[in-house]
């Protein structure tokens, strides 16, 4: 018994160096930018170093592989840091609540002489409540983050989101301008401001934005496929597809680039092609809505009603504050002369806000 002790303990001690011996080979390679080669030595040692998985989070996190670096972070030594980036990814993967737990825990453990830290969890924080419309505690969160690091790009990234989902397009603007001043470098300034000014049809500025970020991080999945969505918005669909098939290159599971795909599908009548992408996007975060809203839409314009309003059940299932999807589902139910069907979806639909269903309740003299 005791020589199968110390074998064992021998064994132990052994496949310890070998794995700090990994992780170093992977901190030097990734000092040097040789990112395969470092995620390569990570992986050696994830077994048994914490760090190792620390550091596979953070690089792989930084090459945009957001869903893998959330789970290496969450098994690595919950630390305020990996909480911290821990939630930066959740966000990036739209697990709201999962980032609001990280967020919250990497800034109970953080010190407060880390300011950066603490104002990166702050902004995470803020981007939840952002999402769920609580404006106010949002502001809040990032106003906080803001006074614990004034030159956070990514509290000012957070801090012009929040401007731009209340609508304030100018503020958002400037404030993502801001953050890059903060930090020439950070892609998600770049890929904030292109998309703002996709949303104000300013394709060419968007398309120029992006492109400057993309010569500061040419393999940015999130530039490239927001590069392909302007060139989509701009009628350029050949350029959208090359950059959204890049993108499923780098990132096979960005379910974003599926989706567009399959908006320039539908967008040439070619459904069944459509129907293929939306699906796969849906298959690889099934707690997405859009996905499943596309499907709803591309259904419905095949006249295939009931597999349309499935689909669309499942997108307000998901995300229940959807008042375009009831309405899209009240107008099927009344096409299939289902009038209390099509009434409680309008119903629905008014009190979350949605003016044309208030005004069709109105009409019909129904209370919502």
């Amino acid at each position: 018994m005791r020589r199968l002790l110390i074998t064992a303990c021998i064994t132990m001690l052994a496949l310890g160096a070998t794995a700090q011996g990994s992780l170093e080979k992977g901190l030097n390679a990734d000092s040097k930018g040789l990112n395969d080669l470092a995620v390569g030595y990570y992986r050696e040692a994830v077994d048994t170093n914490a760090q190792a998985r620390l550091h596979l989070g953070l690089l792989l996190q930084r090459m945009e592989h957001f869903a893998e670096a959330a789970h290496w972070l969450g098994k690595a030594d919950s630390s305020a840091t990996s909480m911290c980036h821990l939630a930066e990814c959740l966000c990036e993967q739209r697990d709201w609540e999962g980032a609001k737990k990280a967020a919250e825990k990497a800034i109970e453990l953080s010190a407060p002489a880390d300011s950066a830290l603490r104002a990166s969890a702050m902004a995470s924080l803020a981007m939840v409540y952002c999402i769920d419309e609580s404006y106010t505690n949002a502001s809040t969160w990032a106003h906080k983050a803001q006074a614990e690091d004034p030159k956070s790009a990514r509290a000012l990234n957070v801090t012009g989101i929040i401007y731009f989902y209340k609508g304030n397009d100018n503020e958002a603007t400037q404030t993502f301008r801001k953050a890059i001043q903060a930090d020439p470098k950070n892609i998600d300034a770049y890929f904030n401001l292109g998309t703002m000014y996709c949303y104000r049809n300013s394709y060419d500025m968007a398309i120029n934005t992006l492109k400057k970020g993309l010569k500061l991080e040419r393999n940015s999945i999130k530039l490239i496929y927001c590069l392909g969505w302007a060139y989509l918005l701009k009628g350029e669909k050949e350029n959208a597809i090359e950059c959204l098939e890049t993108v499923i290159k780098y990132d096979s599971t960005y379910i974003h680039a599926y989706n567009r795909l399959g908006d320039i599908y539908f967008s040439k009548d070619e459904y069944r092609e459509a129907l293929a992408q939306y699906r796969t996007a849906s298959r690889i975060n099934p707690r997405q809505s859009e996905s499943f809203r596309l499907m709803g839409r591309t259904y419905a314009e095949m006249g295939e009603f009931g597999k349309a309003i499935r689909n669309y059940q499942r997108a307000v299932e998901i995300n229940k504050k959807d008042a375009e999807t009831y309405v899209r589902i009240a107008e099927l139910y009344a096409k299939q002369k289902q009038p209390k069907r099509e009434q409680a979806n309008y119903k629905r639909a008014a009190k979350l806000g949605h003016r044309g269903a208030q005004k069709w309740c109105t009409q019909h003299n129904i209370a919502y």
